[in-house]
């Protein structure tokens, strides 16, 4: 072998080596990377006719995005404004959306299409929030707003679900009759804003965004503002608080009168308390499965444990919930009592009565088993008559009228309380609703929801300080 080839294969040889090392010396492999992850939704890049287009007709409008786009219940989250009566076609597909309007459009009017949330990329799913579309079929866009919050009057809290209305000022019945002539949603923080509005004056509402969108029944959550508002292109902001004129009727339970001439058989019910301990704060409650009456020939004994009758407790059946028996008494910590229900005492529709006499024993909690409580309050307005509210569940348990000094609880379950603030305008004590319908109209009493929640720990003495003007 001559000197050249030598030097060949010694080269060679290097070179293999070389790649050996690093295929087999490295611990990982990493795959070649795609880039930075797309955070940037779908953007308008053209349209037909050009959006913020003035004095046009368009029976179509075709909106082309920068990058594929998919549609979620787009139908449904479209809002047009003004309102069509008939709703526009809209398709999706690739990077466009197709609207095909079917109604004939008004002369000199801004029109626009507010897509909300329905529109997002293919890949990533990124939002094109609150994507709206405008043009005119006048010579100038509209520039009127008007924005403000919406909040449960009752509870302080926010139902986005719902929808605010405009309606012309000169047609008292249109929120009876027809459907609102311009309508927007409310963010999950209870905001609504409305855009491109004509300088006009309008009757503002709050409606749940149902089928109809018209206040035809008082059971709905509703809302109104006692003055017509005027639209500028700034307004301040406007509060409305939504209640329920009349509250829904729970179905009443029915009874199966197949077996009205078949032996009676005997009542059954439920106690309201655990084990065998009766809460100092509650009535004592016995649920039947229908709807019942008591037999005063045969009374209901609340006694000690000789059976000897108690004098001041009371007894009677729920007006509303006509299968609940309610015993009150002002009970006694750790003392043990009777209740004696003869087989009579208590009937149903079909003359049922209990199996047999029944003796009820049970014994009242301890001190120990409740917490005390000092609420302090900062911003106290006496001319608001203000009412604190301990909430559970979405239910006031308890309410304190407020006065300057601070308020002592003796006695509350232990557990964690919503605290509210309830303007008694009626100074009875208890949240009242608005009416829509009465000469005069009146707005519901206001409930705020503070930021501050009460911690109660049994056999403990706990504090509270509420700035309520937070």
């Amino acid at each position: 072998m001559n000197k050249y080839a030598f030097i060949k294969n010694i080269v060679i040889c290097f070179f293999a080596f070389s790649s050996a090392v690093q295929i087999t010396g490295c611990a990982t492999i990493v795959p070649p990377s795609g880039g930075p992850k797309d955070s940037i939704p779908p953007y308008l890049i053209a349209a037909k006719p050009h959006d913020s287009s003035l004095n046009i007709q368009p029976k179509e409008l075709l909106i082309t995005f920068n990058e594929f786009i998919v549609s979620s219940a787009i139908q449904e989250n479209l809002v047009v404004s003004p309102s069509l009566k008939n709703v526009p076609l809209v398709d999706a597909r690739l990077n466009m959306l197709k609207v095909r309007i079917i109604d004939s459009l008004q002369p000199n009017t801004t029109y626009s299409f507010e897509f909300g949330n329905a529109i997002k990329d293919v890949n990533e799913g990124n939002v094109a929030t609150n994507f709206t579309y405008v043009f005119s079929t006048g010579d100038h866009l509209d520039t009127g707003v008007l924005k403000g919050t919406v909040t449960i009057a009752e509870t302080g809290k926010v139902d986005s679900t719902l929808i605010v209305i405009l309606q012309p000022v000169k047609k008292d019945s249109a929120i009876f009759k027809e459907k609102p002539l311009y309508y927007t949603r409310i963010n999950g923080k209870g905001i609504f804003t409305f855009h491109f509005l004509p300088s006009a004056t309008y009757n503002l509402f709050v409606l749940p965004n149902d089928y109809t969108k018209k206040y035809d029944d008082s059971t709905k959550l509703f809302a109104f503002v006692n003055e017509p508002v005027v639209i500028q292109p700034n307004s301040d902001s406007i509060q409305l608080y939504v209640f329920q004129g009349a509250k829904k009727l729970e179905k009443k339970k029915t009874t199966n009168n197949k077996n009205a001439n078949k032996l009676s058989v005997g009542l059954k019910y439920l106690k309201n308390f655990e084990g065998n301990e009766q809460d100092l704060l509650k009535t004592l409650n016995l649920i039947f499965e229908t709807p019942i009456h008591l037999n005063d020939s045969f009374p209901i004994l609340l006694c000690d444990t000789f059976n000897k009758k108690l004098a001041g407790y009371t007894i009677k059946i729920d007006s509303t919930h006509p299968e609940t028996l309610i015993i009150d008494y002002p009970w006694k910590s750790q003392t043990k009592l009777h209740l004696i229900l003869p087989k009579a005492s208590i009937k149903d529709s079909l003359n049922n009565t209990l199996s047999k006499t029944d003796t009820l024993k049970f014994i009242t909690k301890s001190e120990a088993a409740y917490g005390g409580c000092t609420i302090r309050i900062i911003g106290y307005d006496e001319k608001l008559n203000q009412v604190l509210q301990l909430v559970q569940d979405d239910k006031v348990k308890f309410s304190y009228p407020i006065t300057n000094r601070p308020i002592n609880i003796k006695q509350l379950p232990p557990g964690e309380y919503v605290v509210k603030l309830l303007n008694d305008t009626n100074k009875n004590g208890i949240w009242d609703t608005g009416s829509y319908y009465g000469k005069p109209k009146k707005q519901p009493e206001k409930v705020k929801l503070l930021a501050t929640p009460l911690m109660i720990k049994a056999n403990w003495e706990n504090e509270l300080i509420l700035n309520i003007n937070k």
